[in-house]
């Protein structure tokens, strides 16, 4: 009992002695651990195999429980073995589940199969379809006595409580069909619905105890408008289950648009609105049905398609609509009615299809004008709520069938040569007068040869005058009967009419004749006769008489006179007319204007002419006419090229065409004319002479006349003498080319180079483009460079006014000219070219020459002088434009690029035209220089002297270097000679005070001496061999050092040369 009561004691302290130690614990720890170790190593009861891993349990109330848990798919209890996916059952549990395992857990670190007495299951309860949720039970509250097909029967029944079918029923009526077919306005009645199970019984949430109100089943009511832009939903009703009445919806209004409908009843979850539970669908219930139009109540009319015309079919489209408005079919038994005031309506037949159109509508009756009338069409459907609608339409005249034709009597009777005239009228079926396109109307006349046809058109009005050309029938002695057909020969339904004309002769003028009286005599002129008179005269004594149809002359009358007209004058004497006489005619003066002389007569009936032509003929000769056949233009001595033609006219310029002259009778003379090649041909087919070789002796160009004489007539030609072809090119303005031309190098000629092409008589010929070239030696230079020009329209070229760069001496400039492939002669210009003694061509450079200059030391003084082409010194040059360079020569090319520029040296000298350069240091550096002077002149341009070459030498020893400066060397008193060495492999060379090399004729010794680098007293090292100088060697100036020491100190190593 007391360790009862120590067990129970909170405040007990336990200890475990651990190899011999004691330690300090809590007694439920240490036995929680043994009774596992326990379970894991003795207690054989379950065992946890097929390790899946570890996890953490949020879902234990325990924070501390939560992890770690090791989870498995199988368990082996008792000899069974529980896998995952297995169907159990459980007891004592409240309700008594069943379900489907999903894993096992253990409490603890577990990474292998391990015995336990403990552990949970996790199962998903079936059947699924009602439950759908996961519970996790301890391991021991498996049935392990219930066998699986015990299992399976259970959860089959209680499948059966899941939600199967719906109860429709409709208690108030109006129910609805499936795929029923229902008028626009229909109302659906109200709607009882019951939810039952595969038992048949009702129900209003899902079974479970554990579903609570969230699984309360609610019915979901839709209709739907199955619409060509896609589904719409119209009516959304939900109705939950009252306790004491079952789902109910309550009637539902008038449907009317048209379509196709669904009305849909879905049972859903509360508050989710699902309709489906653990992925099995909740039942439904579909009606599929149809809304059409209901009966028509009012119509329209539809558009109509005009021009209405009578007796021509129509149509009149009608358009039904219910009380919605809906598009409706008319019933059969309703026939429509047509009434119009002022016509009869009738129709052929009723199309009753989507659209009812009336087909087929004939009108009838008198519209009293081509434009048409208005009236009031009425269109009756007896039955309608509206049941008539009014209408305005314009009816036009028919098509045209008939044709009416004033005169009405049938023979009609005309005289000859005179119109006959209609009036038409073209009328349809009715009596209207009609219009249509393209109405015309002709008339042909028949019975004798060549008698018009008449037209007109009537498609505007429908009415018009037809009439034509007059009837005229030739040579009509007697009456002469004619028929005329009138009709439409575009309409084919048209009667033609027939009328009989009776044609009398005319006694009007129908024949006009030209006379000509010859004495007593008078001859007829008949038309379109030739008629030959002497140019210029006048063809007098002309008469005209005028017959009818029976050729009886005709008295002319002041008023038929008014209707006759001439073509040769403009104002006819009247008097002279009706006397029958007509005007003089003028016979035109020209041979080539031949006169067309018309006497006319017009008036109402008839158009008569009568012609005669009028050929002018050459009179007596009279005057001499001569032509050039091309260009006046000819060259001094050369022929003239154009032919010239002689001809005898009279005296109104026409060609005498009946000669028979000889060539001897023409006479050619003029001034300076050369008869030489002159020759004169008589040409019979043209009644011409022929003159070639025209040649004029050379002279002055200008104008010369030829005088052409036949009998007592004459006749001048001038002609245009110019200058021969070009010959020779002689220069203008420079009078004497046998002199020299004196011109000083670089300056310009006294004159301008202007040059004039002749031909052998030193005519200037204006000669135009012909080459002009200066041809001169290679070694004279001329400027502007361009020697080459053309002669202008004058024959002339300027060369300009050249600069001459020759050397001194004569030259000679020669100018070269080519004519169609001939040289030319052309003159020689000579030329005295002096030197230019303001022309600096040299730089004269003066100064003590030596072999070599020491470095450092000054050079002699430079005298420079500019020289020109005449070897005279240039004065009057400023002193800044003077410089002299000087460079070391780096290889055999002098370069220029580190070149040292001086100035002239400013000096008390009055010595003009010299330049001093003095007290110029030579370079310190040892080599080869060069120096060169320079003269910038006015141009811009350099003149350079030639380049001085000297030779920079060493300057007098005074001091001794080494080659390369060497490190301060550390010595040591070792027995290691290199570490006693102080010197190794030092050079010593012997140099001026620039640093040149020098000594090279100097052979002697060196003295090295050591010398402390401290005022302290102390021992000075000796050299190897205890001695205190060294003596070393040197040839050609230079010496090479290695010195030791035996032991370290702070010294300085001196070398004196002797």
């Amino acid at each position: 009992m007391d360790l009862e009561l120590k067990l129970k004691d909170k405040h007990t302290l336990f200890t475990r002695v651990v190899n011999g130690q004691e330690q300090r614990m809590k007694i439920d720890r240490e036995f929680t651990s043994w009774l596992k170790d326990c379970h894991e190593k003795y207690d054989k009861q379950i065992k946890f195999t097929l390790f899946k891993g570890i996890i953490t349990r949020t879902d234990h109330p325990s924070k501390r429980m939560q992890s770690p848990w090791a989870t498995y798919s199988a368990i082996e209890w008792d000899g069974k073995t529980y896998k995952t996916g297995q169907l159990i059952k459980t007891i004592k549990t409240l309700p008594i589940l069943c379900g489907r395992i999903l894993q096992f857990f253990l409490y603890g670190d577990h990474v292998e199969d391990v015995y336990a007495t403990g552990g949970e299951v996790q199962i998903a309860l079936e059947p699924q379809a009602l439950y759908d949720e996961k519970k996790i039970i301890p391991i021991c509250k498996i049935d392990r006595s219930v066998p699986d097909k015990a299992v399976k029967k259970y959860i089959e029944e209680e499948m059966e409580k899941f939600p199967n079918k719906l109860s429709v029923t409709w208690p108030e009526g109006d129910e609805l069909l499936p795929n029923e077919t229902k008028h626009a306005g229909t109302t659906i009645g109200a709607l009882r619905i019951e939810i039952l199970n595969k038992r048949g019984e009702a129900m209003q949430k899902l079974p479970g105890a554990s579903h609570g109100g969230s699984k309360k089943l609610l019915v979901e009511l839709k209709v739907i408008l199955h619409a060509p832009d896609g589904d719409k939903e119209i009516i959304s009703h939900i109705s939950q289950h009252g306790g004491k009445w079952p789902y109910w919806f309550k009637r539902m209004g008038s449907i009317n648009k048209l379509g196709s409908y669904t009305l849909k009843l879905q049972v859903v979850l509360n508050e989710s609105n699902a309709d489906t539970y653990s992925g099995r669908p909740l039942p439904s219930k579909i009606f599929k049905f149809n809304i059409i139009a209901g009966k028509p109540q009012t119509f329209s009319v539809g558009l109509l398609d005009p021009p209405f015309r009578v007796g021509i079919p129509f149509n009149i489209p009608l358009s039904m609509q219910d009380e919605f408005g809906h598009d409706a079919t008319l019933a059969d038994d309703i026939i429509p009615q047509l009434e119009a005031g002022g016509l009869t309506l009738k129709y052929e037949e009723i199309d009753r299809g989507p659209n009812l159109v009336i087909k087929g509508i004939i009108a009838k009756g008198l519209v009293n004008s081509c434009q048409g009338k208005n009236f009031t069409l009425k269109v009756i459907l007896p039955g309608l709520k509206e049941e008539s609608q009014a209408l305005k339409i314009k009816i036009l005249p028919g098509p045209p069938r008939q044709l009416k034709v004033k005169p009405d009597s049938n023979v009609l009777k005309i005289e000859n040569g005179t119109p006959s005239p209609f009036q038409i009228e073209v009328l349809d079926e009715v009596g209207n007068i009609t219009v249509q396109p393209r109405l015309i109307v002709h008339c042909k006349f028949s019975g004798a040869p060549d008698l018009p046809v008449y037209t007109v058109d009537c498609s505007n009005a429908g009415s018009n005058i037809l009439t034509g050309p007059a009837l005229h029938v030739q040579n009509i002695k007697r009456d002469q009967t004619l028929k005329a057909k009138i009709e439409i020969p575009s309409c084919k339904d048209v009667p033609p009419v027939e009328k009989t004309i009776k044609l009398l002769p005319s006694h009007r003028v129908a024949k006009l004749q030209i006379l000509s009286l010859e004495g007593e005599k008078a001859i007829q002129i008949k038309h379109q006769d030739e008629i030959s008179w002497i140019a210029g005269d006048v063809m007098q004594n002309l008469i005209f008489q005028m017959y009818d149809e029976i050729e009886k002359e005709i008295v002319i009358t002041p008023a038929l006179a008014e209707k006759i007209k001439v073509n040769w004058i403009p104002n006819i004497n009247r008097e002279q007319l009706v006397k029958g006489m007509l005007p003089d005619v003028k016979v035109p003066t020209s041979v080539t204007d031949v006169r067309y002389c018309l006497v006319t007569f017009l008036d109402d009936h008839v158009s008569l002419e009568s012609g005669f032509i009028v050929r002018p003929v050459p009179d007596e000769p009279k005057n001499i006419k001569c032509k050039l056949k091309g260009s006046n233009v000819l060259q001094m001595g050369e022929k003239l090229q154009a032919e010239i033609e002689v001809m005898i006219t009279d005296q109104h310029g026409n060609q005498i065409q009946n000669l028979t002259s000889s060539v001897n009778s023409l006479g050619i003379s003029g001034n300076g004319l050369d008869k030489t090649d002159l020759t004169t041909v008589w040409q019979a087919d043209t009644q011409t002479f022929c003159v070639k070789g025209v040649r004029f002796k050379p002279g002055h160009p200008g104008i010369k006349e030829l005088c052409f004489a036949w009998h007592e007539f004459s006749h001048f030609l001038r002609l245009n003498v110019i200058a021969g072809p070009p010959a020779k090119l002689i220069l203008m303005d420079w009078t004497d080319l046998e002199e020299s031309v004196s011109v000083i190098n670089g300056k310009e000629l006294p004159k301008p180079l202007t040059v004039q092409l002749c031909d052998q008589w030193d005519n200037p010929s204006p000669e135009p483009n012909v080459k002009i070239s200066l041809v001169k030696p290679d070694i004279i230079k001329i400027t502007p460079s361009n020697h080459l020009c053309k002669t202008d329209e004058k024959g002339r070229a300027n060369l300009g006014v050249l600069s001459i760069h020759a050397p001194r001496g004569d030259h000679i400039l020669q100018l070269k000219a080519t004519y169609k492939k001939t040289t030319l002669d052309c003159p020689v210009i000579k030329v005295n070219v002096l030197p230019d003694p303001d022309n600096p061509v040299l730089l004269n450079v003066k100064y003590e020459k030596k072999d070599a200059f020491a470095a450092g030391s000054t050079f002699p003084d430079f005298i420079i002088s500019v020289i020109s082409e005449d070897g005279s010194i240039i004065k009057n040059i400023k002193a800044g434009r003077i410089s002299m360079k000087i460079w070391k020569v780096e290889s055999r090319e002098t370069r220029l690029l580190n070149a040292t520029t001086f100035g002239c040296t400013i000096t008390k000298d009055n010595d003009e035209g010299f330049f001093y350069f003095r007290d110029r240091k030579v370079p310190e550096q040892v080599g080869t220089y060069g120096i060169q002077s320079a003269y910038a002149t006015d141009k811009g341009n350099t003149l350079l002297s030639e380049q001085i070459i000297v030779e920079v030498v060493p300057n007098e020893p005074t001091q001794l270097m080494p080659a390369s400066l060497p490190r301060t060397p550390v010595v040591s008193n070792a027995d290691c000679v290199a570490s006693r060495t102080l010197v190794k492999d030092l050079s010593l060379i012997i140099m001026d005070k620039y640093k040149n090399w020098t000594g090279n004729d100097l052979d002697g010794k060196i003295i090295a001496r050591i010398k402390r680098s401290t005022e302290k007293d102390a021992d000075i090292p000796l050299f190897q061999g205890k001695t205190s100088t060294v003596e070393f060697p040197f040839h050609k100036g230079i010496a090479e050092i290695e010195v030791s020491l035996p032991q370290k100190l702070p010294i300085s190593l001196c070398f004196q040369v002797s």
